[in-house]
């Protein structure tokens, strides 16, 4: 058979194991239960608008100012449920009792609010706004000029000239921004540590001894990362599907706003970030024997993925324009988290996006070839940790195969 023929072979093997197991199933299930309990908290709990409600008695005068302080109120998201009183000494009693939560009476200058120990900041601006307005009204009445007129030249509000590319709709890409660059690099490494695990146990099983007379080393270790790979492709389109539909339910995410650019560069990246990623993992993990030793030679790769998400939250989502987080979105280990952030921002120009694509690429293929050679000098030593010369072939002598 052709190589391309056993690496499918191999891989849909892989696949099949492992897209049927309990483990992959309840995996899923979890992650989309915990996604969508996060989201419902954003939407119905954190996002929920802060309105309050106040009960506000007007006395005398003072109506005829009720209706412009509830409207004034309504726009600072504040609901005041006016209650006209004919006897201030029965709004005040109200009041001391809790039914009202305050009363108003005079006009002008002389407006008082009757309150139990603190007036609300909202009312209080609101019940001056108007006061002023009465006495304005009053003054230009007395020197003989229209109060309407006067007052109509003054209803307008000061333009507002935004500086900053920042705004609501662009937070809100960012945001969606590092939602896919959070799913990737959970989901790097979370699989690649899968890979790792894989090539451990079918080297400490001497598995690996049988299919290595069938296959070639590079052969075996493509097939089971793409196997692995496509596991792991269902299952981030199965949560990420789940989280969209809910979000937009629930109107968190407006679906415009999730662009097709954005779905389309999250797909990219987890491809070329898997690969970048399982083939570092694929060769540390041949270098050991025993799952116990996993946790040795996988953590500088894991620290690399962390390094990229810090960098993600620190550099790129306050500043995804910037030029630190331009140089880092190029760089092939950081690029498949950073990068999103900078497409979803839409500060990411189309020949950036291009030559980071092709840096990840040329970064896959030379990583192909030094994983190869480290798995095919380590994947047969059964024993201690292989020594990296030793993995990479720059010793003229090596341990035995302990047998």
């Amino acid at each position: 058979m052709s190589s391309q023929t056993l690496i499918r072979v191999i891989a849909t093997r892989e696949f099949m194991a492992r897209i049927r197991s309990r483990v992959f199933a309840i995996a899923t299930l979890l992650t989309v239960i915990g996604i969508g309990g996060y989201i419902l908290l954003q939407a119905y709990v954190f996002n929920k608008p802060t309105t309050s409600s106040l009960d506000v008695g007007f006395v005398g005068a003072a109506q005829s100012i009720a209706a412009p302080v509830r409207a004034e109120a309504a726009a600072f998201g504040e609901t005041i449920t006016v209650h006209p009183y004919t006897s201030v000494a029965t709004g005040r009693a109200d009041v001391r009792s809790g039914t009202l939560n305050a009363l108003v009476s005079g006009s002008g200058a002389g407006t008082t609010v009757a309150v139990q120990s603190a007036v609300d900041p909202t009312l209080q601006t609101a019940l001056n706004d108007q006061a002023r307005q009465q006495v304005l009204a009053e003054y230009l009445t007395l020197h003989g000029l229209p109060p309407a007129d006067v007052i109509g030249q003054l209803a307008f509000s000061v333009s507002v000239d935004e500086l900053s590319l920042a705004n609501a709709a662009q937070e809100e890409q960012i945001v969606i921004g590092l939602f896919v660059a959070g799913t990737l690099y959970i989901t790097l490494i979370m699989y690649g540590q899968f890979v790792a695990q894989g090539v451990i146990e079918e080297k400490s099983n001497r598995i690996v001894e049988i299919m290595l007379a069938a296959v070639r080393p590079w052969q075996l270790m493509m097939g089971k990362i793409i196997g692995i790979g496509l596991v792991a492709l269902v299952q981030v389109v199965i949560v990420a599907g789940a989280a969209l539909v809910l979000a937009s339910a629930t109107k968190l995410v407006s679906i415009p706003t999730l662009s097709v650019d954005v779905v389309i560069s999250g797909v990219v990246w987890f491809v070329l970030g898997y690969l970048i990623y399982a083939l570092l993992f694929a060769a540390a993990g041949s270098m050991v024997s025993r799952q116990e030793d996993m946790t040795s030679v996988a953590l500088p790769v894991i620290l690399v993925l962390v390094a990229a998400w810090i960098i993600a939250l620190t550099v790129a989502a306050p500043d995804p324009g910037s030029t630190a987080t331009a140089i880092f979105s190029f760089v092939p280990l950081f690029s498949p988290v950073i990068m999103p952030v900078r497409i979803a921002a839409g500060v990411a120009p189309f020949w950036q996006v291009a030559i980071s694509v092709i840096l990840a690429i040329a970064m896959i293929y030379i990583l192909a070839a030094l994983a190869g050679r480290i798995y095919r000098n380590s994947v047969l030593r059964i024993g201690g940790r292989v020594k990296i010369s030793d993995a990479l072939g720059l010793t003229t002598t090596s341990e035995k195969q302990v047998v």
